[in-house]
Formats: structure tokens, C-alpha cells, sequence
């Protein structure tokens, strides 16, 4: 049983708050440019946040705090004075010359320094939604975060997905300083107490020297924060490089840095159970989504926001949903 603290750290913006819109055109390129991604679906909101805050209270009780992190903005409903809300503004833990910044990799590679953080903390975007009971057993085990542990080649070159590419680099510096064989001989873990497809995939890599890559989920994922301040201490000065880049690069490092380096270093638990699903907002079935909230065994949705002709009637759609899961403000609402 945990008997430590652990802290959620959820990102939010507004992309149509006029004063924002104001100024990200003052820094956007004028013209797109290859390797910048300035998509607008990074910044909108879509409406469900609230549904966000009605999960953590009511399936994570346990959560000390949720440090809340935006440029300044808030939504008009929130109660930014409730106990258990730090309302985190970027400018509160970024160093000045970062900022402003309209892309979320400075947001998360410098999360280690935001105030009051506890050790064991939770980092989630937006659209992802906690929709039924948890414990912190879900997300920690004898102190470390419950990862997916699996190798894959999903990274090993580049494509046209700039996603990709982010973390191609972020395999390109692992392997920098861990090699595949030299950590899973420290532990069984890759290979006995981890999901048994998992466990065949990593044993067949393990001839390998370099790591092709990790497999890698859109969903709420667990980290120790003095594992960041590792990184931090090895590679400043790669983490500065993308921090100086004020819009997504495809020459960033981003947050999965941090995951693979708790896999590298042996500080984890496999995950032995997938209960967290993701919805492409373009493949949508309202029914899939319906199906996920009320499943026990589905305790993560993620909604991804991307291009889609029909967005106001899909997420009219999702709102009901979410209206009939959680019904009832909860007292982070005013």
C-alpha cells in the first residue's frame, strides 16, 4: 500500500481568448514553415474540462493537489481557491527568457520545478479523463510509477509526423546513455512480471545493443520528480535547446523523455493491464465512447482533438455522454 503523496499536473489552454490569439500571432511564423507545427486543434478547448475536474474528485480522492498550469488564463467556472488547486501560471516556474511559450514541451520538461510538487505526481493533458475509481495502486507500486514497458521500432526512423520525429530524439539521447542489454540485466522485471506480449517482444531485442524505441501511450502517466531533475543535471543543455523553441519542432525533446529514462533506469513497475482507451475525435463512435465510460475496467479515456469536419456536433455528442457520467458539480466548479 502507498503511503506517500502524489500530486496531478494538468495543462489547459484557451485558444480563443482574444488576448492570447493577440499575442500568438505576434510571435507565430507568417508563413508555415516545415518542422513547425502552429495547428489549431493544439490549442482549443473544447468545452469538456469541467468533466476533467468531476473525475479526479470523484474516482482520485487520494490526490493531494492539482497543480493547474496555464499561460494565466482560467476558465470562468473554475474556483481557483479551493484547497486542493495550484493554480500554476507559466511564468511561476519558466525561466523568463522561455516565454511566452505556445508549445507544451517547455511546459512539461520544466514541471520539476513548479512549486510545492510532491515526488510521486501524475502529469495529464486536457483530454485525458479519469472515469471511474482509482487508487493509487493504479499508478504507483512500492514507491515507483507502473510504466508500459515494451520495445518497439516505432521510432527508429523519421517520418512526416512531427511526433515522430520528437521522439526519435528522445530514443537518440537513451540511447546515448543506457544499452538495452546492460539494464534488463539488472532485473527481471522486462521479461517475468510484465504483460506476457511485452515480454516476448523485449526478449527478442535483447541481442540488441541500442534501443529501437519504446512503446508510447496518450494517456496520464506517473513519474518520480527527482528522475526529471536527473535528466535535467545530464542534459541541460539539450532540454534548453527545446526550450527555446516557442512553437512544437522536430527538433524537440518532449516529456517521453522522462518516460524512458524511468524504463532505462530500472525505476518502475510494468503495467500488467490496459485500462486506458484513446478516440481519434475523426474516428469517433459516440457508442465506443459510451461503452469506455461506463466499464469498469476502463479507468482512462483519452479524446484526441485533430482536423474534423463535424466538431461541433461530434463534441455536443461527447458532452451528453459526460453530462450522464457526471452529473454533479463537483467543488471545483463555482
Amino acid at each position: 500500500m502507498n503511503n506517500f503523496d502524489i500530486d496531478i499536473v494538468v495543462l489547459w489552454v484557451d485558444g480563443s481568448d482574444p488576448e492570447w490569439i493577440k499575442t500568438f500571432n505576434q510571435y507565430a511564423p507568417k508563413d508555415k514553415q516545415k518542422g513547425i507545427d502552429i495547428n489549431h486543434e493544439r490549442y482549443r478547448d473544447n468545452g469538456l474540462f469541467k468533466f476533467w475536474f468531476r473525475g479526479i474528485e470523484k474516482n482520485a480522492p487520494w490526490v493531494r493537489k492539482i497543480h493547474f498550469v496555464t499561460s494565466g488564463q482560467k476558465p470562468e467556472w473554475l474556483n481557483i481557491n479551493h484547497p486542493k488547486l495550484n493554480w500554476v501560471k507559466h511564468e511561476d516556474y519558466i525561466p523568463k527568457e522561455y516565454l511566452p511559450t505556445f508549445s507544451s514541451h517547455p511546459i512539461e520538461l520544466f514541471i520539476n520545478r513548479i512549486p510545492d510538487l510532491a515526488e510521486h505526481f501524475i502529469y495529464f493533458n486536457d483530454d485525458i479523463y479519469l472515469i471511474n475509481k482509482s487508487s493509487p495502486n493504479d499508478f504507483f507500486k512500492k514507491g515507483l510509477p507502473i510504466l508500459n514497458a515494451e520495445v518497439t521500432l516505432g521510432w527508429l526512423k523519421y517520418d512526416d509526423n512531427i511526433f515522430s520525429q520528437i521522439c526519435f530524439n528522445d530514443i537518440r539521447l537513451i540511447n546515448k546513455h543506457f544499452k538495452f542489454r546492460y539494464i534488463t540485466k539488472k532485473t527481471f522485471k522486462w521479461f517475468i512480471n510484465n504483460r506476457p506480449k511485452n515480454s516476448v517482444k523485449n526478449f527478442l531485442y535483447l541481442p540488441q545493443q541500442s534501443i529501437p524505441g519504446f512503446s508510447t501511450r496518450h494517456t496520464a502517466n506517473p513519474y518520480l520528480k527527482s528522475i526529471l531533475n536527473e535528466v535535467w543535471e545530464k542534459e541541460t543543455s539539450v532540454l534548453l535547446e527545446t526550450c527555446k523553441n516557442r512553437f512544437r519542432s522536430q527538433s524537440d525533446v518532449n516529456q517521453y523523455l522522462f518516460y524512458f529514462w524511468h524504463l532505462c533506469t530500472n525505476t518502475f513497475h510494468p503495467k500488467l493491464k490496459k485500462d486506458s482507451k484513446y478516440y481519434g475525435i475523426n474516428t469517433l463512435k459516440s457508442k465506443d465512447i459510451k461503452k469506455s465510460l461506463y466499464n469498469r475496467k476502463t479507468k482512462i479515456i483519452c479524446i484526441n482533438d485533430d482536423s474534423s469536419e463535424n466538431l461541433i456536433e461530434l463534441y455536443n455528442q461527447i458532452y451528453n455522454l459526460f453530462q450522464e457520467k457526471f452529473p454533479e458539480k463537483s467543488s471545483f466548479e463555482i
